[in-house]
């Protein structure tokens, strides 16, 4: 038995997530034949597809061992690697995002379900948001230094390498999961199919109802799409605004850097700030971000706009303490035999936000300029308001 296992799973999610090719993945779709309005396409594609996965996946997780989903869950990312190596194309491009959307689900709700039940088992679920945060740290910091090298190695080598060099790290990760001790699934009751179906649904339309916890998640998809609409815009951003390929890496280290900090510190933040706060802090901050992504659209200064880009990293960093504070929230209130349910419920709301966002930016490019499609998503993103004014309505607690 290992005697720390979170700090191998924590090792194996710095491997998995080393993506060189995410600062020039729209350069990648242009080198495959699709266009600007493709790529933000496929990324609401992906959301969508990983919707529909979302809540069968956390549902399947408490019921069998959380580890052999998360090997699965690896499986799928490095199959879609695979794919792209040895094929290309549309079609091909379109089935690698759909097996990651995949395997993102199988993963979002999974793994915090994972740490929380081998936490409770030796007692120690008060370290929950410090450990929970961790393993984000480490995530954010393997895309981080992936995303530093990334477009060096591409603009050297290309991205077939990139591709090669993300196998070698994927089956590292993986190797080191088969080491992880099981956790077993609580529930041991006998379902029908049907009868597990109805379960499910019992599950998801409980925690939609629940007064406790439903704003927490309906304002946490909203700022997680508003996110998402800025991350998937960094490249197009940056090539209208005319900054070299070569920084493209230093914004996404910049980005993964600044999110892995909010993952790092998530414990001491969540003693400084409560969950109503946080939420009022980054409202503000992402009306400011929309504004200065719409100024940096007339502005040539590369200093200026590499600040401006620094800045929305920030509110997107913010963003993320904001939402691992919420799914912590969402543990302690739940119980264990749910957990991964009412987990990947959470992150599938956020996941049917965004493929909506970055769908309709697809025909808004084809119909509208830039500038104008975020003042459409900014107008779209007030309306967040009103699940902030129900939380704060709510009696104000710090999350532990």
């Amino acid at each position: 038995m290992l005697k720390n296992p979170l700090k191998l799973l924590n090792w194996s999610v710095f491997f998995q997530t080393q993506i060189f090719m995410l600062p020039i993945m729209l350069l990648f779709y242009e080198s495959n034949g699709l266009t600007k309005g493709d790529y933000f396409l496929f990324q609401g594609i992906f959301s969508i597809a990983a919707l529909c996965f979302e809540v069968p996946a956390g549902y399947i997780a408490d019921w069998i061992s959380r580890k052999k989903v998360l090997i699965l869950s690896y499986a799928l990312f490095l199959l879609r690697l695979v794919l792209w190596y040895f094929l290309g194309g549309y079609w091909i491009i379109l089935v690698g995002e759909l097996l990651y959307a995949a395997s993102k689900a199988l993963f979002s709700g999974i793994a915090d379900g994972y740490i929380y039940d081998l936490l409770k088992s030796k007692g120690q679920t008060t370290r929950m948001l410090k450990r929970y945060g961790r393993m984000n740290f480490f995530m954010s910091a393997g895309t981080a230094i992936a995303s530093l090298l990334g477009a060096t190695l591409y603009q050297e080598f290309g991205v077939m390498t990139l591709i090669v060099i993300e196998i070698v790290f994927n089956s590292i990760a993986i190797t080191m999961l088969f080491f992880l001790p099981d956790v077993p699934s609580e529930r041991t009751e006998s379902l029908t199919t049907k009868e597990k179906y109805q379960d499910l649904f019992k599950i998801a339309k409980s925690a939609l109802t629940n007064e406790k916890i439903k704003y927490y998640i309906g304002y946490s998809a909203m700022a997680v799409a508003a996110s998402m609409i800025f991350v998937w815009s960094f490249q197009p951003l940056m090539q209208t605004a005319g900054i070299p390929v070569a920084l493209f890496g230093v914004v996404y280290f910049i980005n993964h850097a600044f999110r892995a900090g909010a993952s790092y510190l998530l414990d001491k933040t969540m003693k400084i700030f409560t969950l109503k706060k946080l939420g009022v802090t980054i409202y503000g901050l992402f009306v400011i971000a929309f504004f200065a992504a719409i100024a940096m659209l007339h502005i040539k200064n590369i200093g200026i706009n590499m600040a401006i880009m620094t800045f929305i990293c920030f509110v997107i960093a913010s963003q993320l303490t904001f939402t691992l504070a919420s799914v912590s929230r969402i543990h302690s209130l739940v119980s264990s035999n749910i957990r991964s349910t009412v987990a990947s419920l959470n992150t599938m709301v956020s996941r049917l936000l965004t493929g909506f966002v970055l769908i309709l930016f697809k025909f808004l490019l084809d119909d509208v300029n830039m500038q104008s499609a975020f003042y459409i998503y900014l107008g779209l993103f007030l309306l967040s308001a009103y699940p902030l004014v129900r939380l704060l309505r709510q009696p104000d607690t710090k999350t532990n």
